[in-house]
């Protein structure tokens, strides 16, 4: 182990901010896989970063005990390359949409089936096609919204609570990254546009 590289390495994390949640993979510029998770470790023993489980650490905020399932999720996400979506429930949840805490953190991936236990949770990962890997992550989170909804549930109420909840996005950009999903969603989108730009006007 160079000890250049475990100074990087230490800089890098040190830099990161309180709460921070990070993979093996996000330090690959500075040295191999094997090599970075054992400088990781060693700095696990020495409190600056804490392991959460193989191949994911993070730094210790002062506050929680643990950092969000979400978090972690996505540290996963990057470590195995997957491009990832929240859905269902988790989907809501994050959107601000639903105020109950998913039980268990659901997520399309490009990637292979793949589940973790954490905390009191589960992170559950399913393979689909249907995650675009040129959209933008809100993007991906509207579609899954959509869907966790259904087409029997995206009543007038419904669309509003979603522009609201979205009031973020640029839906000329979020139409054009969501052209080659299922007819019903790009309709959906569409809607949902026109109802912000009528916001807007009145």
């Amino acid at each position: 182990m160079k000890r250049s590289y475990y100074r990087q390495l230490e800089t890098r994390v040190r830099e990161l901010p309180l709460g921070a949640v990070f993979a093996v993979s996000d330090f690959s510029d500075i040295a191999s896989p094997k090599t970075v998770s054992k400088m990781l470790t060693r700095l696990a023993e020495k409190g600056t970063a804490e392991k959460l489980m193989r191949g994911i650490f993070w730094k210790p905020d002062g506050v929680r005990m643990k950092p969000a399932p979400n978090d972690v999720a996505e540290a996963l996400a990057r470590e195995n390359s997957w491009d990832v979506a929240p859905s269902g429930n988790t989907a809501l949840y994050l959107a601000g949409l639903s105020a109950d805490e998913p039980g268990e953190w659901t997520y399309v991936t490009n990637g292979t089936y793949r589940s973790y236990r954490y905390q009191n949770a589960r992170i559950r990962f399913t393979h689909t096609k249907a995650v675009a890997e040129k959209m933008s992550a809100r993007s991906r989170l509207l579609v899954q919204c959509i869907k966790a909804f259904g087409r029997e549930r995206l009543t007038e109420e419904t669309q509003h609570r979603l522009v609201t909840a979205f009031r973020d996005l640029n839906w000329m950009r979020v139409r054009e990254e969501t052209r080659h999903a299922a007819a019903w969603i790009c309709r959906a989108v569409v809607t949902l546009s026109m109802i912000a730009v009528m916001r807007k006007l009145m």
